[in-house]
């Protein structure tokens, strides 16, 4: 069955660069709650800071559950990524997805890996860099399945990254790395700057896609721009995709409102 959640983040993340729900969580939660989400993609800093009980009583409590763990705002916050020039940076990002996947594992859920993958360096270094990113995601995945859990590699847009832009080439990478450990999720904000096909690049990921991001052309909620999600869920449907489904949107006119439209209109399409 497919699931529909929201990009929420624990009260230590606080970045505009971020396009999920921030501040209280509890009040979030009340909301999404009460408008039939069914769980929640929690953004995290400090893994090793948070408390998986009281995370889980806090939003099992409104009967939700946790979707995945995010991790875009140890970058965007903290300056941490898995592939820097500075070994000291690479060092803080391996234990920090470690800690990601313990907390994932925890829930029986996926870690999502974005931006916080870091850049590749240009010129003579890429080469070095290129082995970073690779020996990064290596560990990460062998970690993940030695704790049953999964990193999931997510392509983006070339405006913010310069490694992994489309769906064929997280499949590509994912291949190369050949690990249980490793997944795609992709996002349908990226997808519709960098995919041929939304429905070509879903059924090329098949076998690897296990979460997705959503948000329309305008980074709105689903419904609020052009692409077309009739085809996804179509296309979804017709691999028998039974995952997540995440609202990760810019809150205009405002959370509630937008959180709303969004479900209405892929539930509408769900059937």
């Amino acid at each position: 069955m497919i699931k529909i959640g929201f990009s929420v983040a624990t009260p230590e993340v606080n970045t505009p660069l971020l396009p999920a729900q921030q501040g209280e969580l509890g009040p979030n939660l009340d909301i999404l709650a009460e408008l039939g989400y069914d769980g929640v993609e929690v953004s995290i800093r400090q893994p090793a800071e948070i408390d998986p009980e009281n995370l889980k009583k806090e939003i099992s409590s409104r009967n939700l559950e946790v979707a995945s763990i995010h991790t875009a705002a140890i970058g965007f916050q903290d300056k941490i990524w898995l592939c820097h020039e500075n070994k000291d940076i690479r060092d803080e990002g391996m234990k920090r997805l470690k800690g990601a996947i313990d907390l994932a594992a925890y829930f029986n859920v996926d870690v999502i890996i974005g931006s916080f993958r870091g850049l590749l360096s240009s010129g003579s270094e890429r080469s070095q860099s290129l082995d970073w990113m690779y020996g990064a995601f290596r560990d990460g995945s062998q970690y993940a399945a030695e704790k049953k859990a999964k990193i999931l590699f997510e392509p983006q847009n070339r405006a913010g990254i310069n490694f992994g832009f489309t769906a064929q080439d997280g499949v590509a990478f994912c291949k190369e790395i050949d690990s249980p450990g490793i997944g795609i999720m992709l996002d349908t904000f990226h997808m519709n700057i960098e995919d041929t096909s939304f429905s070509a690049s879903i059924f090329d990921a098949r076998d690897y896609l296990h979460y997705l991001q959503i948000s329309d052309s305008n980074r709105k909620y689903p419904g609020g721009g052009h692409v077309p999600f009739r085809d996804i869920i179509s296309s979804l449907q017709a691999i028998n995709f039974s995952g997540y489904l995440s609202l990760q949107i810019e809150r205009i006119p405002d959370f509630k409102t937008s959180a709303k439209l969004g479900i209405n209109h892929l539930r509408s399409l769900l059937g």
